[in-house]
């Protein structure tokens, strides 16, 4: 299956983190949803996909009354939640929100890694032991079809299933396979994501829901063929909230071109694959999911009993379009603000179909966003070196500087069909960097000192902030900030033998020829994303606790009254409940 991910091993790494000054809270409104009995019939939780915590912030006064400002009026708005590691990416943000955990115990330490016992890239929520539901037309086998296998750790749904002996339903919907999948535990109702239509695995079912197949079937999907993406706010100067129109920096995926209008066919005369990914690429892919949680909703009637339900909606295509145009582009602006309309109508079906005061709704994000290195460069002080580092020479550069340490490579990478290339270097899956055990073995070389070496000359090389090796992220007793999020993002069996944290605003691709942005470093913009809170008991303004988004595991645990997930170390925020 051809997963919604844009650039798939691209990682940006960064160093050390900034300090956010606490903003001053605002005066919590004495209306909002009343205190019912716990539990709440239904929680939502609700992921945007790299939606950043400045992006509801400074973009407050364009947005409508019934979306993020209700909530921020009406609910708990979290202004300082940070993650707390550093290999910020979706299947790990995703694993995180509802295990409450950090990687180091959900062991989704990216959306690939490598693996040393195949000595092949794995991904974090898919494998090739099920088949796609509906089968594809073309009846071949997918090598990677979703599942969570990979998920250690137990999450809100898993408590949920077992506290309620199966009885309270649990689904989880995206349009990426991995944002429907790892929140929801191993023991879901339904997990559902789009590829060209709404699909599951055999992992969870080995037929279609009818509802999924109507919703299919009725061809929702292809209705924005041929139209445009336009402007939400034609009179709203978008320059002035955003930046300008057309960057060279801005990628062409899906055939979308890089300035307004944006047309829906994928570059295609009639409707193909391509025409998809100029859908979920836009903020369409929203309206589709949207469309597809509320026939959830009514179909599954989720919140219609006194028996608690759990829905997750992670909307991706905020995401895609972050990756495509950048964090400081008119599209961004204008799929937030229609990101806003999506949280209304939400909220509002909520309100007609569950009851006010019935649900509780938890929004958030997988991840944050860094600038393009070439708009980073003109437009932020601090980055004015910012730049793209080549991953092609920065692994040529650790293999010669190997060599000329430690002699020439002899042993060739586990796997390859080439058993007379030598090579010091297994796999590269930044941020990791595996080394070619064999090879230091057969030098009879201890793995730290390679290590330590290779560590040095990586903080010698332009855009690099620092490098840590296994030994310092296992045995470390009194890490620095980013090594304790280092930590936090690694997992036994699977992590590499060095992880390397690049400067701020530089990001891992071709100088020349690479274009857009991506994620996963320490860096605050990457870390730094919203929490916000609506349910029974909660008083109306913003809050400056920190926080964590894995908080939401916690407090929806509290709206469900039933124990968080075993491997959370946090606790209910203290401001959560009050006036």
């Amino acid at each position: 299956m051809p997963r919604l991910t844009l650039f798939a091993a691209i990682v940006a790494l960064a160093g050390l983190v900034t300090v956010v000054r606490p903003q001053p809270a605002d005066s919590p409104t004495a209306d909002g949803p009343r205190p019912a009995k716990r539990p709440v019939k239904l929680a939502v939780l609700i992921v945007f996909d790299q939606m950043r915590a400045d992006y509801v912030d400074k973009w407050r006064p364009l947005f409508g009354t019934r979306g993020f400002q209700r909530i921020q009026k009406d609910g708990a708005w979290f202004v300082n939640c940070y993650y707390p590691y550093a290999s910020t990416i979706t299947g790990p943000g995703h694993s995180a929100l509802l295990s409450g955990a950090t990687l180091d115990k959900t062991g989704i330490i990216g959306n690939d890694w490598y693996e040393r016992a195949s000595a092949a890239t794995v991904y974090c929520a898919g494998s090739d032991r099920y088949e796609f539901v509906p089968a594809p037309k073309s009846g071949s086998k997918s090598k990677s079809v979703g599942n969570p296998d990979k998920m250690m750790a137990e999450t809100v749904a898993d408590v949920l299933k077992r506290q309620t002996r199966g009885k309270g339903k649990v689904f989880g919907l995206s349009l990426k396979d991995r944002a429907a999948i790892l929140p929801t535990g191993k023991r879901p109702d339904g997990a559902f994501w789009f590829n060209g239509q709404f699909v599951t695995s055999t992992y969870y079912t080995d037929t279609l829901p009818k509802w999924v197949e109507n919703f299919n079937n009725s061809h929702v999907a292809d209705s924005w063929f041929g139209k445009d993406w336009i402007r939400s706010r034609p009179g709203l100067n978008y320059a002035q909230f955003s930046g300008p129109d057309d960057v060279a920096a801005e990628s062409n995926y899906g055939g979308l071109g890089i300035t307004f209008p944006h047309n829906l066919t994928g570059g295609k005369a009639k409707l193909q694959k391509e025409y998809y990914d100029a859908l979920t690429a836009s903020p369409m892919g929203n309206e589709l999911l949207l469309a597809f949680a509320k026939r959830c909703i009514a179909e599954e009637r989720l919140g219609q009993d006194d028996v608690p339900d759990l829905l997750t909606i992670s909307f991706s295509s905020n995401d895609l379009i972050g990756h495509t145009f950048g964090p400081d582009s008119q599209e961004v602006l204008d799929v937030t603000l229609r990101s806003d309309e999506v949280v209304g109508d939400l909220l509002e079906y909520l309100d007609k179909v569950v009851g006010n005061g019935s649900y509780s709704v938890c929004i958030s994000a997988d991840h944050g966003v860094g600038s393009m290195p070439e708009v980073a460069a003109k437009t932020i002080p601090e980055a004015q070196d910012a730049t793209r580092v080549s991953s092609v020479k920065l692994i040529a550069g650790m293999e010669s500087h190997l060599e000329k340490t430690f002699g020439k490579a002899n042993v060739p990478r586990p796997g390859t069909k080439d058993q007379k290339a030598g090579v010091w270097l297994e796999s590269v899956a930044p941020p990791w960097v595996y080394l070619n055990l064999r090879q230091v073995e057969a030098k009879n070389l201890k793995l730290a000192d390679v290590t330590r070496s290779v560590a040095e000359w990586l903080k010698q090389q332009p855009g690099i902030e620092t490098a840590f090796t296994s030994e310092e992220i296992a045995k470390a007793t009194h890490p620095d900030d980013v090594l304790r999020m280092v930590q936090r993002s690694a997992y036994p069996g699977r992590s590499g033998d060095l992880y390397i944290v690049l400067k701020p605003y530089h990001l891992i691709g071709d100088p020349l020829k690479s274009k857009g942005t991506t994620h996963g470093s320490p860096h605050d913009y990457d870390r730094h994303v919203p929490l916000l809170v609506y349910g029974p008991g909660v008083h109306g303004g913003r809050r400056t606790e920190g926080v964590t988004p894995q908080h939401a595991a916690l407090i929806t645990s509290y709206f469900l009254d039933q124990r968080k997930p075993k491997d959370s170390p946090y606790e209910l925020p203290k401001t959560l409940l009050k006036p």
